[in-house]
């Protein structure tokens, strides 16, 4: 039995509410169904300094207060309008500095923002709000890709949550526990953090299935 530690450093304290959740579930798949091990994989520790986004220099200052604590770090930051913008300012300048780290590096990067993966499941939002509007009553899209093409996710959500609720940021926990991995398996960002996980999880000596 293999025992997986990870953690994540995410743009801002809503989205430590709801990744962290999410991912350990879609970690724990993962190693079920990609790999051979048998791995118990640990809660995903949020790492945080400040209420806001990091630097590059604060990611690598957060690791190393944590040394040799963590075989994975996820890094979130929204794709935002403009994906090439947020590679070149973010993405490649924090590869090239994390170097040859024991720990894996993998970028979480939803498509404009991370309340795009909250859209893609309608029976979490019905569960998580004890209502029973339909998708369209709702305003989501048919389906889970489309989501990448909501201009303002978080204001979509938070205008579906702000009818049943005056405080919205209480129901991100709880959506991070329901939201359907079948369903985000059709959002091509999340299908693309799922691959980069699974190379980050081979370089650490995992045994493919």
């Amino acid at each position: 039995m293999r025992y997986l530690t990870s953690a994540l450093v995410s743009e801002g304290v809503t989205d430590d509410q709801f990744l962290p959740r999410l991912l350990a579930r879609a970690l724990t798949e993962i190693c079920l169904t990609e790999f051979e091990d048998a791995v118990e994989v640990a809660d995903i520790q949020p790492l945080r300094d400040r209420k806001g986004p990091c630097s590059i220099a604060d990611v690598i200052g957060l690791v190393e207060q944590n040394p040799a604590s963590f075989s994975l770090i996820f890094f979130h930051h929204d794709q935002g309008a403009n994906a090439e913008r947020t590679a070149a300012e973010w993405l490649r300048p924090l590869r090239e500095v994390w170097g040859e780290r024991a720990e894996q590096l993998v970028a979480v990067v939803p498509v404009r923002e991370t309340e795009a993966w909250l859209l893609a499941d309608g029976d979490a939002l019905r569960s998580a709000l004890g209502v029973r509007w339909t998708d369209a009553e709702m305003g989501l899209p048919a389906q889970p890709r489309l989501v990448e093409r909501v201009v303002d996710p978080k204001s979509a959500l938070n205008s579906v949550m702000g009818r049943v609720s005056r405080s919205t940021t209480d129901h991100y926990g709880q959506l991070g526990e329901l939201v359907s991995l079948a369903r985000l398996q059709g959002v091509p960002a999340y299908q693309q953090w799922w691959s980069d996980t699974c190379d980050a999880l081979v370089r650490l000596g995992y045994r493919s299935a």
